[in-house]
């Protein structure tokens, strides 16, 4: 009897283990993420030149984006309570972020996009709620026009590489200058 429950602890681990690393959590040594190598399926060179190039740049927003969602997510939860997106979001945007969870609903097959509705909000939304709780926000961000022009003039950028498009360097230098301002006064 305790050899079986020596292994079925042992089994649970595992898939404890197994659960973080796919989380991205490195419990082995280095995570490395799994990764399509489109080399091998005939694209044209420049095409696939150009989606190297913007990975780094994609990788910038998924960043941004997700860390500006846990920052809102926390702030409010710690000021607002758990009841916080019903309190502090406005409706226009949970209204919104209904919509897009019941479109999704009907693709049952598909994986959902987040298990939390602040996952669920776009870009722009983000800006939007900060500006919307600015009291809960104001120790963080020198002025409201300051979030604001940030949250615009990375949506442009963000809209053009989501979309599969090409920045010029230019934009990418841009972009690179306000991830270190909202770094530096985000912390």
């Amino acid at each position: 009897m305790a050899m079986r429950q020596f292994v079925f602890n042992a089994l649970l681990a595992e898939n404890s283990l197994a659960q973080l690393a796919g989380d991205g959590i490195s419990v082995r040594g280095v995570a490395t993420p799994p990764v399509i190598t489109v080399d091998e399926f005939g694209f044209s060179p420049r095409i696939v030149y150009d989606a190297k190039k913007m990975a780094s740049v994609f990788t910038a927003f998924f960043c941004l984006e997700n860390s500006a969602r846990e920052l809102i997510a926390e702030r409010l939860l710690s000021r607002k309570g758990a009841e916080w997106w019903n309190v502090a979001v406005p409706s226009k945007i949970r209204a919104a972020v209904e919509k897009l969870k019941e479109k999704e609903a009907v693709n049952r097959y598909h994986t959902a996009r987040s298990s939390a509705l602040i996952g669920y909000t776009l870009f722009g939304h983000l800006g939007q709620i900060i500006i919307a709780n600015w009291d809960d926000f104001s120790d963080l961000f020198p002025e409201q026009h300051w979030v604001m022009s940030r949250f615009a003039d990375l949506e442009m950028s963000r809209n053009i590489i989501m979309h599969t498009g090409t920045l010029p360097q230019i934009e990418v230098d841009r972009i690179e200058s306000i991830l270190r301002d909202w770094n530096r006064q985000v912390g």
